[in-house]
């Protein structure tokens, strides 16, 4: 590329000359491509180790007598830079001649090239990377054999160390890798570790390794050391591992999507970032702590912050803090904690405006805002630096807001049998004593008065006043309303009009797996609440949530849901309920309710690692024991519904909606706590569980009902009121928000590994009792097909019939594994024997194979004995599974086509199929396509068409002994019937296939063409006699095709003397025999095998064994960039 001509005074001590003319010099940097010896390596060693990464190739302007040189031209490439050599040749240097004076030739080059510049930067927009970042970026694609699309995010100077000795080079962290380069006089270091890999990332400062960052995965532990920007590098790593954990939880799409957003973002003083990604990274960084912190969507980004106080009415007082901008809100939150803070949405602003200096006699006043609702409340911001800027800030975002987006969408209403239902405390009202009715007739009151000063709704402040009436426990006549403000799903309730109506109409009308479940789960959510002994509270439940299964398809319904669902929908109208339930699902509890509650299992690990610093004896007593693993799962699913009673539970709940997780947390510690001397002094974990227990059943609540109405059993142990008080007086410091998110980004990393690795292991274990690939070479095989799913943005998916199913290839991702390992994909065939082993491997039809698919037909090909390996290649020929259309496309390659008619020049390829096509179709249509796949039963089979099951046949008779899928038993015996028979098209297809397998060598290929040739006139002789015994011998064949004379056949294959009308005697098994000419031959199994078995040649050859790995080996090494599916 061209660059704006600078000056140099020495041209050669770090580079080589490559071409020189009179004007102009092409040059190679020291240590890179062909340069070799002492200043070569030392070149090398100073590019790796400084900072400024040169490009390789520059260009440089020189006149005869001037020691001054300029730069016009750098590279990354020897190809950039010959063109930009050439294109100075063609319409530079022949003008330079015309010149009078040097100086005049070195302006008009300065201005040529300044023009250049100029013209290609007319239509350039913000260029995010410098120069410097291009050429890391080269290098690192170059260095670590990356695929174009990898995005390196930033890059740090630091040292790794190799036993004991550090190694000074070049982190490199991207979106999948962290990569580290070194080169020390022309010794090099490099290591790639995927994130997905990595189990543990931990600052660490110990004598061996002093102040480092330490790694750990699944091969082993790496130490870093950086005198620079430690905690950011750290900080960066953590966030990048936490991505690539979160896209295996959620085996959502691994593309990492930049927000472009950031190049227009109307901001000032935004510090320049190497990469726009890692400023994207930042970006998302705040943002995500931004909607932690108010409740926000997750979908909000954070625009910009500002130093400013808030006037807060009810105390009279100018609070410092700091106001938080985004799309769709304006939020403020106090410097001191917990004192004030605010949440505006921008759809209730009615006006913003610049305050003049009032007489309230503070100095807070100056630079304020004003800003009015629609509501008719007024916000006053003071202490702004920039008032303007962040007035016509706020302008433009009120100017980008929809302004349909808030309003109900205005669509066709169906005619609807159901009726949302308000909170079912009100049409099932429980008993209240007198004393308990005052209790909360009193707290009502406390709560107006509060609000009567606050405000109410969304846009409330939020103060220490407010935190203690939540922990004093929230009225239930307000307990809806107060759980939908504080835990934000209000505000998705709000962006989201009219989508539950329309998800309770869609699921209610579908059937699905979820759906079942939950129906099943309906009358075990509180069933002593008379409003689930009722089809009322069953019926919303049932709509709540069916419409969250529809909803996030990822989650569906997992049990707890239904008993966390019932305890809202008795406090809340029914669509609250639901926004509720997705706000707990997604944000406060996010992955605790998928098929493997990963959340739950991380906050295991945050709950030990918080019990092991606060509590350290009673940690190791409960971690001996086996206890602490109980806990989170029947405590956190259920947020204590389960454990303690309902009216308890509730309480605990007001908190958790108020302060989010960290609730939880620090109630379950002071639990803990108050019955440390208990369990220390246990034996065996059911004990330990049992002091729990009781003690949990003992917490009451004098200032509610009980569900029940049978006497309590239990001796009383603690209010609820003084057990949340306690808890926020013991843990509510230390334990905040903000530690929980840090430590479960630590150990998502380890249960997402040890869940990755289960799976793995269970994996292997089932492909072994195929007994086809030995251990080693299956653990080889995941690994690739794990890499594979990785570079395609596929992560293994949950499938609950056998753990192989849980990876899953489509046709492309197959293609590259069984090419680059199976002996039989690598002729000019290889293509359609490929797609033909996928077909025949791809039981349920759906267009993906599992693991086992691939290892089974790799282990065939490559270690089968000859009789199974010739059988697999026959059903993947037969039909249905060799379709009409299949026939139809002759070749796939010229050379295929040239190959099979060289060899056969007397066969035909069929390119002009004849009558049994449209049977032939309709026999695949009925397999594969309108009927429902899952419904495939041997009576259906045989009652209603046999062909509509001859798929599943044919792929039996193909793996017969192998195991079943999900059997027990190590084999399972060969079915009852052989495949049907060959039509002439489909073995010509096959013939075709075994040349290509053996064009290699002569004498297989005659082989080949003598079977072939014998097999033909054996699928005329089936034509016009009696059906041939199905054991039939070896013998028998050759006697019975030698008793015929030699037939002449036409180029196409065909026997002249046979006549049209004359009919096959035995009609195909198959059910798609028609009336033609085609139906005259066929070939059975036991003939093809007997055949192809009498060439010993042949027999050999099929039996020979392939060993897999090296090819493995080779496939884990591969340049990735020609890799990718």
């Amino acid at each position: 590329m061209w660059v704006k001509p600078q000056e140099i005074f020495l041209k050669t001590p770090l580079w080589d000359n490559d071409e020189t003319t009179l004007y102009f010099v092409l040059q190679r940097r020291k240590g890179h491509g062909k340069s070799k010896g002492l200043s070569s390596l030392l070149v090398g060693t100073l590019d790796s180790v400084r900072d400024t990464k040169p490009a390789p190739f520059r260009i440089l302007h020189q006149t005869p007598n001037s020691e001054i040189y300029y730069v016009i031209a750098t590279a990354l490439t020897e190809q950039e830079i010959r063109q930009d050599w050439q294109w100075l040749f063609d319409n530079v240097s022949a003008t330079l001649h015309s010149f009078d004076s040097e100086e005049e030739i070195t302006k008009f080059v300065c201005c040529k090239i300044n023009s250049i510049i100029a013209t290609e930067q007319e239509n350039f927009t913000e260029d995010e990377d410098t120069i410097t970042y291009k050429n890391v970026v080269y290098e690192f694609h170059q260095r670590f054999a990356m695929p174009k699309d990898e995005k390196l995010v930033c890059y740090y100077s630091c040292s790794y160390w190799k036993g004991k000795m550090p190694r000074q080079g070049w982190m490199y962290l991207s979106v999948h890798y962290m990569c580290f380069y070194s080169y020390i006089f022309g010794r090099k270091t490099a290591l790639k570790i995927r994130w997905a890999d990595v189990t543990e990332l931990a600052k660490t400062n110990s004598l061996l390794f002093p102040d480092s960052i330490k790694m750990v995965t699944r091969d082993g532990e790496h130490y870093f050391t950086m005198f620079l920007k430690k905690n950011e590098t750290f900080a960066l790593m953590q966030q990048l591992a936490n991505i690539a954990m979160k896209q295996l939880i959620d085996d959502k799409s691994g593309s990492f999507n930049i927000d472009k957003d950031l190049l227009t973002k109307l901001s000032k003083n935004v510090p320049k970032k190497p990469s726009f990604l890692k400023r994207d990274l930042d970006a998302r960084k705040q943002s995500n702590l931004y909607t932690l912190r108010f409740r926000l969507p997750h979908t909000e980004k954070l625009d910009g912050t500002e130093e400013c106080t808030l006037w807060t009415p009810y105390n009279k007082r100018h609070n410092w803090g700091r106001l938080y901008l985004s799309q769709n809100f304006i939020c403020f939150d106090s410097r001191v904690r917990h004192l004030v803070r605010v949440t505006i949405p921008l759809r209730n602003v009615h006006q913003v405006e610049r305050a003049d200096s009032g007489g309230t006699g503070s100095s807070g006043d100056s630079g304020n805002i004003l800003i009015t609702t629609a509501h008719h409340t007024s916000f006053l911001f003071g202490n702004i630096s920039d008032r303007d800027f962040l007035v016509h800030k706020m302008s433009e975002l009120l100017a980008k807001l929809p302004n349909d987006v808030y309003r109900e969408k205005q669509n066709a209403r169906e005619e609807e049998n159901w009726t949302p239902q308000p909170p079912l405390m009100i049409l099932f009202r429980t008993h209240q004593t007198s004393t308990i009715k005052q209790i909360q007739q009193k707290k009502e009151k406390q709560w107006e008065d509060h609000m009567a000063e606050v405000g109410r709704g969304v846009s409330m402040y939020r103060t220490t006043e407010g935190s203690e009436l939540v922990v004093n426990g929230i009225p239930e006549s307000l307990r809806g309303e107060l759980w939908s403000v504080f835990s934000g799903s209000i505000l998705q309730k709000a962006q989201n009009k009219g989508l539950y109506e329309r998800l309770v109409n869609e699921a209610l009308s579908s059937k699905n797996q979820a759906n079942d479940e939950i129906e099943r789960d309906l009358h075990r959510s509180l069933p002593e609440h008379p409003a689930f002994q009722n089809d009322v509270g069953i019926s919303a439940l049932r709509r709540v949530l069916c419409a969250y299964a529809l909803k996030n398809p990822t989650i569906g319904y997992c049990q707890a849901m239904n008993i966390v669902a019932s305890v809202l929908l008795i406090y809340c109208p029914e669509e609250q309920a639901f926004w509720l339930l997705a706000t707990i699902c997604e944000t406060l509890l996010p992955d605790y309710y998928n098929t493997r509650v990963v959340g739950a299992l991380v906050d295991q690990g945050v709950l030990e690692e918080l019990t092991k610093a606060h509590l350290p004896e009673l940690h190791a007593k409960l971690d001996e024991l086996g206890v602490m693993k109980m806990i989170s799962l029947s405590w956190f699913l259920t947020l204590f519904i389960s454990v303690m009673p309902y009216e308890c539970a509730v309480n605990v709940m007001d908190c958790f909606f108020y302060d989010g997780a960290k609730v939880i947390f620090q109630v379950t510690l002071t639990i803990l706590d108050i019955n440390r001397e208990k369990l220390l002094k246990c034996t065996e974990d059911g004990q330990a569980m049992q002091i729990l227990s009781d003690y949990l059943e003992g917490i009451y609540n004098e200032e509610a009902m009980a569900l029940s109405t049978e006497p309590r059993t239990a001796q009383k142990t603690i209010k609820i009121q003084e057990l949340v008080y306690q808890s926020y007086r013991s843990y509510g410091a230390s334990v905040s928000g903000e530690t929980i998110e840090h430590l479960r980004l630590r150990h998502r990393l380890r249960v997402v590994r040890q869940l990755e690795d289960s799976l793995e292991r269970n994996t292997l274990r089932a492909l072994q009792q195929d007994r086809l690939l030995e251990p080693d070479e299956l653990q080889e095989l995941l690994s690739v097909i794990r890499e594979e799913l990785f570079w395609a943005k596929r992560v293994p998916c949950e499938r609950l019939e056998a753990p192989y199913e849980a990876y899953r290839l489509d046709y492309g991702q197959f293609k590259t594994l069984f090419t680059a390992l199976s002996p039989w994909a690598k002729g000019d065939y290889a293509e359609a024997i490929t797609a033909r082993m996928f077909k025949l491997m791809d039981h349920d039809e759906d267009g993906l194979v599992s693991a086992r698919g691939l290892s089974v037909a790799l282990g065939v090909s490559a270690r089968a004995d000859a009789q199974r390996r010739l059988r697999t290649l026959y059903c993947a020929h037969a039909p249905p599974l060799l379709s009409a259309l299949d026939l139809r496309a002759a070749r796939y390659t010229d050379t295929g086509e040239e190959l099979a008619a060289d060899a056969l020049s007397f066969f035909d390829s069929v390119e002009n199929p004849s009558t049994p096509e449209p049977a032939l179709q309709r026999s695949i249509s009925e397999v594969c396509g309108e009927g429902n796949p899952m419904d495939k039963s041997i009576d259906s089979a045989y009652g209603q068409s046999e062909s509509a099951s001859s798929a599943e046949w044919v792929r039996a008779c193909a793996l017969a002994g192998l195991p079943s899928p999900g059997a027990g038993t190590p084999s399972t015996p060969p079915p009852a019937r052989s495949p049907p028979p060959l039509p002439r098209a489909h073995f010509l297809r096959l013939l075709a296939a075994l040349h290509d397998l053996t064009h290699h060598s002569t004498p297989l290929y005659e082989a080949v063409a003598r079977a072939g040739t014998l097999l033909l006139q054996l699928g005329e002789l089936n034509g016009h006699r009696p059906a041939l015994d199905r054991e039939v011998s070896q013998d028998s064949l050759f006697l019975a095709a030698a008793a015929q004379p030699t037939i002449e056949v036409d180029p196409n294959g065909n026997n002249p003397e046979i006549t049209e009308d004359r009919r096959p005697i035995q009609p195909s098994p198959s059910k798609e025999s028609d009336p033609s000419d085609e139906d005259t031959w066929s070939i059975t199994l036991e003939q093809f095998l007997a055949t192809m078995l009498a060439e010993a040649s042949l027999e050999e050859f099929f039996n020979k064994q392939v060993p897999l790995m090296p090819f493995l080996e080779a496939l884990r090494q591969r340049d990735r960039l020609h890799s990718v599916s």
